[in-house]
């Protein structure tokens, strides 16, 4: 079996459980795989704000450590001091996500690595949800005019979970073209540039450090984990994740609440029985 360099692992429902807490045999895992020197990158959808957390209760802040945040949209070192890979949302394509939100009649957000914007005065509660996850600040604005020189990473659209497949299911097809389209969870729609994916940004973070894709490992369980499953050397998808992931993946692991990643990582990267 090939050895394992670089393990990318997912945060919700993947790293923690239904608790949102990271098990002690989870923690002993990641510190496991990090003494033996593997990367361990926490790749998700959420922004650094919402990582700092976890990295620091894993013991991963270093200049020497990775992160992949906003869906692949920026890859950079756990203590900011080096960005890898960074793809932003073009303006055009901000304004037709726009638009499409207002037709759909959904709330939209758009996010840079530090603030979360709208124009949407009245927030349903999935909005409160998550931007108190991902600690990330909130700002209301009047216009477009007063947000045009941010450097935004994605747009997201927020709701109830029936109302968000009824959303997705009318996504022009100039737009899925256009720009890259997933859900990380189940009551968000995610539009970012094309060049950005999970998948993208872990290759670019295994080219830098003389990874071959065959040696990485990635472990995931929702549509936003399919390209880095895909890319993998090993795709490991959590026993809860969705068919999707389960249909890509190389290999199943338990899940989120049975120390999904720790059996991955022992099983697969550590070679322990």
């Amino acid at each position: 079996m090939t050895e394992i360099k670089l393990i990318s692992i997912d945060i919700d429902g993947t790293l923690l459980n239904d608790n949102r807490e990271i098990t002690k045999a989870v923690k002993e895992a990641v510190k496991m795989a990090s003494e033996q020197g593997i990367y361990v990158v926490i790749t998700t959808g959420r922004p650094a704000t919402g990582v700092k957390g976890v990295i620091e209760e894993l013991g991963l802040v270093s200049d020497k450590q990775y992160v992949i945040t906003h869906n692949g949209g920026m890859a950079q070192t756990t203590d900011h001091s080096d960005v890898v890979y960074h793809e932003t949302l073009p303006w055009d394509l901000f304004k037709e996500a726009e638009a499409f939100a207002k037709d759909q009649k959904s709330y939209l957000q758009i996010e840079s690595d530090e603030y979360a914007y709208t124009m949407d005065r009245e927030q349903n509660v999935f909005v409160s949800q998550e931007n108190y996850v991902v600690q990330l600040p909130l700002k209301v604005v009047d216009s477009l005019a007063d947000v045009a020189d941010v450097p935004f990473v994605k747009a997201m659209l927020i709701g109830e979970e029936g109302f968000m497949d009824q959303v997705q299911a009318q996504v022009p097809k100039k737009l899925l073209e256009q720009a890259n389209v997933v859900r990380s969870t189940p009551n968000n729609l995610e539009f970012m540039n094309k060049a950005a994916s999970k998948g993208a940004a872990m290759m670019a973070l295994a080219k830098k450090l003389g990874i071959d894709p065959k040696e990485t490992m990635a472990i995931g369980d929702q549509e936003n984990d399919v390209t880095m499953i895909q890319q993998a050397g090993i795709g490991v998808a959590m026993g809860n994740a969705v068919p999707l992931i389960q249909n890509v993946a190389d290999v199943q692991t338990t899940d989120n609440n049975h120390d999904g990643v720790a059996n991955a990582i022992k099983k697969f990267a550590l070679k322990q029985a």
